[in-house]
C-alpha cells in the first residue's frame, strides 16, 4: 500500500516553512518562503526556497539550528 504525502506548515508573520513528505520515495520537499501582509489583511508567500531532503540531511538543518538555538540562550543567560 503506498504512503499518502503528508503536509505540515508553519506560519508566522515572518516566514512559512512547509514539507511535503513522501515517505514511499524516502524524501521531504521542504519550502521556507518569506511572508507579507497580516492577520486582518491575509497572509502572502514569497517564493523562497525549496530542497528535496532526505531524513540526514534534514537532522544536520535540525542539529544546526538546535546549536544556534542554544548559543541564544546561553548569551541571554550572561
Amino acid at each position: 500500500m503506498l504512503e499518502l504525502i503528508r503536509k505540515n506548515t508553519l506560519l508566522t508573520n515572518e516566514f512559512a516553512i512547509e514539507t511535503d513528505t513522501d515517505v514511499d520515495s524516502a524524501l521531504s520537499l521542504v519550502s521556507i518562503n518569506t511572508v507579507e501582509g497580516n492577520e486582518a489583511d491575509g497572509f502572502t508567500e514569497i517564493t523562497g526556497i525549496t530542497l528535496s531532503l532526505d531524513y540526514e540531511q534534514i537532522d544536520e538543518i535540525i542539529f544546526i539550528l538546535q546549536e544556534a538555538s542554544n548559543a541564544l540562550k546561553r548569551s541571554e543567560n550572561l
